[in-house]
């Protein structure tokens, strides 16, 4: 009896060892998530975790102490991320604390028909070289953690105008289909002044060739904000701006119909809905004290 009891002791001793020093509670709004649609997530913890965490679809997202003492950040699915169930979990010291099952769905946002250059459907050899650097460059950025946040007080759309093309849309581009929009396409004429959406450093200026004059912004945690098809480009890569200051101008370089401004969210590399991003990012910022 003695030597069973031993082993039921050394048992639970080894169990509580594997086990985080803390209890946590996690939640995650909303639960059902159309693809490419950030999630507020919300975490609260005993003690005192040095690196807090949230992960979905393998794409980890920074959490922040908020004013009320639990954690708060985002997490969001990709635009091609398969529906279903899926799971959120929550990271503190390395180790998962928490879990919270969620919903993925595909939103049907339409489709849009392009005419453009035949130049843009086949590439010259030249064409898909330049192609491939730039995309290289380009995923370089999207794919960068900075362990600070720059940003304070909320994103804002770039232009106070009407919306010409939704993030989501399926793209029919001379009658072929293409990737899904991923970005939201704001109505302005060429040189129209394009403000920053959000305080952060410039990641990389590019003359791309589908993208045309291209300005990334990386606003740190993995959350980076892009810029596309500008005329202009009026900030350099490693510059520090601030929320409304004027980077570039609207135009109508790369792959185009005519002068907007293409402006895009990207979240751990997620591509996430502009607009859904920039109400959220409001709430995100009241939590956190901001």
């Amino acid at each position: 009896m003695r030597r069973r009891c031993l082993g039921w002791f050394c048992a639970l001793f080894l169990l509580s060892l594997a086990m985080p020093a803390w209890a946590a509670s996690l939640q995650v709004e909303p639960k059902r998530l159309a693809l490419g649609q950030p999630a507020l997530v919300r975490l609260c913890l005993e003690g005192k975790p040095e690196r807090v965490r949230a992960e979905l679809n393998g794409r980890e997202t920074a959490l922040q102490q908020g004013r009320d003492g639990c954690w708060y950040g985002a997490v969001a699915p990709d635009l091609q991320d398969k529906t279903g169930r899926a799971l959120v979990r929550a990271i503190a010291g390395g180790k998962q604390v928490a879990a919270a099952r969620i919903e993925l769905y595909l939103r049907d946002r339409g489709a849009r028909k392009l005419k453009v250059d035949p130049k843009y459907l086949t590439l010259s050899p030249e064409a898909l070289k330049r192609y491939r650097r730039d995309r290289e460059l380009m995923q370089k950025v999207f794919g960068s953690f900075t362990p600070q946040s720059e940003w304070r007080g909320g994103f804002m759309l770039p232009l106070d105008s009407a919306v010409v093309s939704v993030f989501g849309r399926r793209s029919f581009v001379n009658g072929v289909e293409r990737s899904p929009h991923g970005g939201v396409d704001l109505r302005g004429a060429t040189g129209t002044p394009v403000p920053a959406a959000a305080d952060g450093t410039v990641a990389l200026v590019i003359d791309a060739y589908f993208s045309g004059n291209t300005v990334l912004i990386n606003h740190g945690q993995g959350l980076v904000s892009r810029y596309l098809h500008l005329s202009q480009a009026l900030v350099k890569p490693g510059q520090k701006v601030k929320k409304g200051e004027i980077i570039g101008k609207v135009g109508a370089t790369g792959r185009v119909t005519g002068p907007h401004l293409d402006f895009g969210v990207k979240l751990a590399g997620a591509r996430v809905d502009p607009q859904d991003w920039v109400a959220l990012s409001q709430v995100l910022a009241q939590r956190l004290g901001e």
